[in-house]
């Protein structure tokens, strides 16, 4: 096996988490009644372009749609404030940092979930942030991946991928010769290899 250069981690439910969510996104595409296409779209949408505001992506989705968005702000508002990092994620990164390790992330993010990553102070201990609403694409698309293999100036065979998501952490970067764990906290997936805490991935890099 190639030696692991770089660990690349997802964010949510793999390094931090929201104890409370109450989807504000999901009902905030429900009031504006678009047809299920179109909300795929406006997902994308959220997912791949920085926005400085919920009503600029509305204009963005359905302009003139002529909603009210407080609720939708306080909703993420209440979710960002309450986002935690699981209780190993620190003490892994800053060995993983210790040992020499590139580190990286890949975050299917719209841009109103990016500031629990910094309020917790998580990026001294990257070296690349990849944000899908900043690079403009989002996982599974594996030019993602190849983009951060690229900026971290390593072979995919030298990159562990970490992710609570088999469609969006897994599949994708292994079809490009990376190496990929799913994090299963809850042990529900029959998937190999698997790890239930972050503190396990040390037997794979």
């Amino acid at each position: 096996m190639t030696e692991i250069k770089a660990v690349i981690f997802d964010l949510y439910d793999t390094l931090v988490y929201i104890p409370n969510r109450t989807d504000p996104y999901h009902n905030l595409f429900k009031e504006l009644n678009i047809t299920p296409l179109e909300m795929k779209k406006a997902r994308r949408i959220a997912l791949t372009e920085d926005f400085g505001n919920i009503s600029e992506l509305v204009e963005k989705i359905k302009p003139n749609a002529g909603i009210d968005i407080k609720l939708y702000e306080d909703d993420i508002a209440k979710e960002n404030k309450s986002v935690v990092a699981f209780p190993e994620t620190n003490a892994v990164l800053g060995k993983l940092q210790k040992r020499g390790f590139k580190i990286g992330l890949i975050s299917n993010l719209s841009s109103s979930y990016k500031k629990p990553f910094f309020d917790l102070k998580l990026e001294n201990y990257f070296d690349k942030i990849f944000f899908s609403c900043k690079v403009g694409l989002k996982k599974p698309d594996i030019k993602i991946y190849q983009k951060m293999i690229q900026e971290l100036s390593i072979e995919p065979s030298q990159a562990l991928m970490v992710g609570d998501s088999l469609y969006c952490d897994v599949y994708p970067p292994r079809l490009i010769g990376m190496n990929a764990v799913l994090i299963d906290r809850e042990n529900k997936s029959d998937a190999t290899p698997k790890i239930v805490s972050l503190e396990e991935i040390f037997q794979y890099c």
